[in-house]
């Protein structure tokens, strides 16, 4: 009797236990996404300050651009960076009184490098002179005179570069920051709901995007550039509201799928950034517009430093990031003469690969653009 019993009794400890393990973990009821970015306790103000903030910062840039001798010191776009001295033109946001700066958002190679390009603004914009190699100066457009930049020897257009690294910025905390840190935090939901709204606040976009597309601020801008090559606009969106969806069904597996779509597909948006910019540069040397093509030129310079302070969740390695460098300048990489790069490509005869072209290949082999997509970037 006893050699009956005891398996008996095994079997149901067995379904016992197994029973308690199985309702130890919560089932989820089935639940439907937005379509739109809203919510009842939706908050991303704190984004929207420091994204007016820095909307104030490269206006003020900008004044440099206009009319040559007009200053802007390095002085005035620390204390805009760092908020300090009330420096902006405030409004409802209460900028100056926020308590928020754009420095604290920036990782510590990216702070170093804006905090050198606002000395060099500094330096270049007390220029009474035409830009030339080895000169700076401003020079207008010879397709749009009326707008004007700000050229450094080099013929860097700073305000772009300072500006894209803005928005590398907004792709750091987006990435870095509320992803991962969604990715591998066990908190509770309300805190994992603050950081989506916050990251979805550094996108750029109104709630009902893509069906919206005005107003578009930043890598919203540009992911809406882009999207014909990339489909962006949807992949990033819906991203959004499935995680956040999920967020308030505690559906964590979902969330944190979604969370990992959002960190590769803001790489590759960097990256097709990058391909765009050589495209435009290749239409402005076809216009004869050798300023807006140092222009275009400056912004993918940018673009391609994102990825360097892009750390940890990108595609391109530092070696290739060193490669992609030399492509704009093979002698002096860090600080590339661009002056150099558009005579090229003036001078080049018909039939070989231009650096505009080996530039775009290269980033498109490096994140998987097909020949189908490249052209559309």
């Amino acid at each position: 009797m006893k050699k009956i019993i005891f398996p008996i009794l095994v079997l149901l400890v067995t379904i016992f236990c197994w029973s308690c393990k199985k309702s130890s973990t919560p089932s989820i009821a089935a639940y439907t996404d937005s379509a739109t970015y809203n919510y009842p306790n939706v908050n991303y103000s704190n984004q929207l300050i420091v994204l007016a903030m820095a909307d104030q910062l490269v206006a003020k840039i900008n004044t440099a651009n206009t009319i040559p001798g007009t200053v802007v010191t390095a002085g005035v776009l620390d204390s805009m960076f760092t908020n300090t001295g009330s420096p902006f033109n405030d409004s409802a946001l209460n900028l100056n009184g926020s308590g928020l700066n754009l420095a604290n958002y920036c990782p510590a190679s990216m702070k170093a490098d804006l905090m050198n390009y606002f000395d060099s603004i500094g330096i270049y914009s007390q220029s009474t002179v035409t830009p030339t190699l080895g000169v700076a100066g401003v020079a207008p457009s010879s397709v749009t005179p009326t707008k004007k930049y700000l050229l450094s020897p080099n013929g860097v257009y700073y305000s772009q570069v300072v500006k894209k690294a803005i928005m590398g910025m907004c792709a750091y905390q987006i990435a870095n920051v509320y992803m991962a840190d969604s990715i591998n935090s066990t908190i509770d939901t309300t805190t994992l709901a603050h950081y989506w709204d916050a990251a979805f606040g550094f996108f750029g976009v109104p709630v009902n995007f893509p069906t919206n597309v005005t107003g578009l601020r930043y890598f919203g801008s540009y992911s809406n550039q882009v999207n014909a090559g990339l489909n962006s606009n949807s992949s990033i969106m819906n991203a959004f509201l499935k995680g956040r969806a999920a967020i308030s069904h505690n559906d964590i597996a979902t969330m944190k799928a979604q969370a990992n779509i959002l960190i590769n597909t803001f790489d590759s948006l960097d990256a097709a950034a990058i391909v765009q910019e050589m495209h435009e540069t290749e239409t402005n040397i076809a216009a004869g517009d050798t300023v807006a093509a140092l222009g275009t030129l400056s912004e993918s310079l940018g673009f391609v430093r994102n990825l360097q302070y892009n750390s940890g969740t990108r595609v391109i390695t530092n070696t290739q990031i060193t490669q992609l460098l030399a492509l704009y300048d093979s002698v002096n990489p860090t600080t590339p003469n661009l002056y150099n790069f558009i005579n090229v490509l003036l001078t080049q005869t018909p039939g070989p690969q231009t650096r505009t072209e080996a530039i775009a290949e290269f980033v498109g082999q490096i994140y998987g653009f097909n020949a189908t997509e490249l052209p559309l970037l």
